[in-house]
């Protein structure tokens, strides 16, 4: 996602806005040309000023949740939910302010999320799901943290909830990435299908 969101900006000139960045309180503009957009963002710097600390409290709570996810645990979708709507609130304030199309690179797992977002940023809105054979998923996981499964498998039951785009869903188009297509045909896929 983030790659395909940095190759957006770079050959389309959108706006590369890093979701990853919003719930770890940094600076959500990964420069498009990072070798590893998807590893940058811990060299971003940390945000600050007004609303940080009501950001930093429900992000730990949108974080605990999905580390009940993670373990297994029951979760409260309403903590992830409140962070959703401070990212979009968030980007809409960015937009607003900057201007121009945006890719904004965020894992959403389900419809309802999706059209909660949708609700905040509008109905021009176009969700691109990107999806994978699990295998391909660990194999790029795996490959981006250096060798080590465990980050994989720490998420595998959160990309299991995964919900894919619904027949009738609207401004919502699925990207079926797979192991041969390279980073330019990702982006020509994802060009083709938002036009």
């Amino acid at each position: 996602k983030s790659t395909s969101a940095a190759l957006l900006s770079q050959n389309a000139g959108f706006v590369y806005y890093e979701a990853d960045c919003y719930s770890t309180c940094k600076n959500p503009y990964i420069p498009p040309d990072s070798p590893n957009p998807s590893m940058a963002q811990v060299n971003q710097r940390p945000l600050r000023g007004e609303g940080l600390s009501e950001r930093k409290e429900i992000c730990r709570r949108a974080n605990e949740a999905v580390m009940k996810i993670v373990n297994g645990e029951d979760y409260d979708e309403e903590h992830i939910k409140q962070m959703y709507t401070g990212m979009a609130e968030d980007i809409l304030r960015e937009r607003k302010r900057i201007g121009g199309d945006w890719a904004i690179a965020a894992f959403i797992a389900n419809r309802d999320m999706r059209e909660h977002i949708r609700s905040i940023l509008g109905p021009d809105l176009i969700f691109v799901v990107l999806t994978m054979d699990m295998d391909e998923i660990k194999t790029r996981v795996t490959t981006r943290h250096h060798g080590d499964e465990s980050v994989f498998k720490m998420f595998e039951p959160v990309i299991k909830l995964c919900e894919p785009v619904g027949e009738d869903e609207k401004n919502a188009v699925t990207v079926r990435v797979t192991s041969e297509m390279s980073r330019k045909d990702v982006l020509e896929k994802i060009l083709e299908m938002v036009k």
